[in-house]
């Protein structure tokens, strides 16, 4: 291929893709469950192994996402605190699963996790979302009102229970 066809990227195999996590408020740790730090740290040795295995007999492209996937997940470890159970387990934090009663009467359970854990489809939600913020430092009983995009909502907090208990 002509050099004039060739990004500096293909060159320098610095093909990063974006961060997909959202940011998190200056000054804050990037905390992680136990268990989502295990995820990673296992995804993290998949992807070694994969790249052992394929050493020198890939394509080059695929070479260069593998290392930049490796490269992400390692900065992503190299950031993350695990969380320890919080002294007060009536009240919301990190590592609490919490259910809520909406105004019609139906309930949801979240789980309040890290950034890099979240599956919202599954309400595994990430410490920093609106939803979590409301219900932080919260205690079962407890009323607050969420800014939903269907409109403010008053949500009852039912239960706050931490895995293990």
């Amino acid at each position: 291929m002509s050099r004039a066809f060739k990004r500096e990227s293909d060159e320098s195999g610095a093909e990063e893709m974006p961060a997909v996590r959202p940011q998190l408020p200056p000054g804050t740790r990037n905390h992680i469950s136990r268990e989502g730090a295990d995820k990673l740290r296992h995804r993290l040795k998949q992807l070694l192994e994969t790249k052992r295995a394929s050493a020198g007999g890939g394509n080059k492209a695929d070479e260069r996402r593998l290392d930049a996937s490796i490269r992400r997940l390692q900065a992503t470890l190299d950031s993350v605190v695990v969380a320890k159970p919080p002294a007060d387990q009536k009240k919301v934090a990190f590592g609490a699963s919490v259910t809520i009663r909406h105004e019609d009467g139906e309930e949801d359970e979240y789980l309040i996790i890290g950034v890099d854990e979240a599956d919202p489809e599954t309400g595994r939600i990430s410490w920093i979302s609106p939803l979590a913020r409301v219900l932080l430092s919260r205690r079962a009983g407890g009323i607050v009102r969420f800014q939903s995009p269907a409109g403010v909502e008053e949500l009852t907090i039912v239960k706050v229970r931490y895995q293990g208990h």
